[in-house]
Order: C-alpha cells, then structure tokens, then sequence
C-alpha cells in the first residue's frame, strides 16, 4: 500500500509529516499560507488519513517509504518540516536522502528514546485500543488532552473536532494505529543521526507541549551545528494549529 498524499500549490517543494493520531490536514494554515510560493507535500502516515497498512516495522523503514514517495513524484530538492512523530522521521531522511533535503524544521518532537513512565502509559493506551478495536469515550479524554496546552477551552472548535476524530477513526485502520504508536514510543535513540545534520535545521516547540517539552528540543539543538530554536508560545504540542499566527511568521522567516 502507498502512502497517500495531498499536493497544494506550485514552486519550492514542501514536504510536511504529521503527528500521531492526525493526518495531514492538520497543515491546512500553512498550506493556505504557503500555497502561492511553494509547493506543499503533505504525507498520510500509516493508518492515518488515507494511508492504509503498511508493512513497516521501525521509524528508519518508514522513512524509506516517505523518500520513495518523494522520489516517484520526481522532486529534486526539498525543506521537510516534521511534527511530532514527523520530526523524529527527520534524522533517518536526511541520513538516506541528504542530497535532495536543503533545510529541515523539526517541531515538537525528540529523537532520544521515550521516558520508561511515559513509554508505559502509551503501550497500557494502546493495549486498551488494540483490545476494543477503537478508542473508548474514556480513554479519549485522557488522550485528547496531551495534544494541547493545558489552558485551552475545552469547549473549542479544535479540541472538540479532534476527539471527534478519535471516536471516529475507522476499525480497520486501529491495527496499524496500534503498530505505528509501538514504533514511535518503542523507538530507538537516533540522537547521533543529528550530529550528522550540517544543513540549516530549526527547531519549533509549544512553549506548554506536555510530551516534547522545550528542554527536548534544546538537547537536539545543541547536536546540531546549523540551527536555531523557536519556543511557540500559547500552544502546547501541536503548535502549528494551536497558535498558526506566530508558526507562519516563522515559516516565512525561515523559508525567505
């Protein structure tokens, strides 16, 4: 099964990953932003969007899949921008596709292994998913609230539409949302791969992301000679939609 895709707009190539448990329209400010100036490639990861099951077994073997897909559709060069799960792609693609990669922005993400207390709480969460085939209304209000900052109004448009999301994920695509969430927080510790990293890299984080919290980003920062870090503030971990505003006027700043 290929991974499925958007393609907005025309010029410099894009090519945006989302995080866990979305897909890739959850980069629609910036595609609306962006569109008139470059070109963007949104990915569907497996089981997310209209991706399907695919037989990946590691971030480093869905990484390969991603740069096929670049490949098939003939793009030359590109910046990649990652979120969560998106960024801890980044290392791996640059290791295999350098050559085509001219910038990276890596947002609210970590490529050390994940904390053994939190790395608990995700598989007993995924156990519980795996076993009703669906997320259940309970476990939706704990998972929901990860995702933002801890002062958003529970009662926005956002937050409302993402746990409906979660109620409605499709039960064939639960078997690979389980096995991609193993691999994210069963990852292994790529922190050398960014040592690697000699291109301009930038690093965004949510000033109240509760899973990557700003002192992550600020460990990956420092291995990475070519780069600059951003803390995004009145957003938690998905901070390109909880305050768009303040991420595209840094996108236009790194992207100029």
């Amino acid at each position: 099964m290929n991974l499925a895709y958007s393609d907005i707009g025309k010029g410099k190539a894009l090519v945006f990953v989302h995080s866990y448990l979305w897909d890739n329209k959850m980069w629609k400010p910036q595609y609306e932003f962006l569109k008139k100036n470059f070109r963007c490639i949104g990915i569907d990861l497996p089981g997310h969007g209209n991706s399907k099951e695919m037989n990946v077994n590691s971030l480093e073997e869905l990484s390969l899949k991603i740069k096929e897909l670049i490949d098939n559709l003939q793009i030359d060069e590109y910046i990649y921008i990652g979120l969560s799960v998106g960024g801890m792609l980044a290392p791996y693609l640059y290791k295999y596709d350098k050559e085509k990669i001219k910038k990276m922005v890596i947002m609210d993400s970590f490529s050390g292994n994940e904390p053994k207390s939190t790395q608990d709480l995700y598989f007993n969460m995924l156990d519980i998913i795996e076993k009703n085939k669906k997320i259940p209304n309970e476990l939706i209000e704990k998972i929901a609230p990860i995702f933002f900052s801890p002062e958003i109004d529970k009662n926005n448009k956002l937050y409302l539409n993402f746990k409906e999301s979660l109620k409605n994920i499709p039960e064939e695509n639960i078997e690979t949302i389980v096995k991609m969430g193993r691999i994210i927080f069963g990852r292994e510790n790529s922190m050398d791969l960014l040592e690697q990293i000699n291109i301009p890299t930038y690093f965004l984080t949510g000033e109240r992301d509760i899973p990557r919290p700003f002192s992550e980003a600020l460990s990956m920062k420092k291995l990475v000679k070519n780069s600059k870090i951003f803390k995004i503030k009145k957003a938690g971990h998905i901070s390109n939609l909880e305050n768009f505003r303040k991420v595209n006027k840094i996108f236009k700043k790194i992207l100029k």
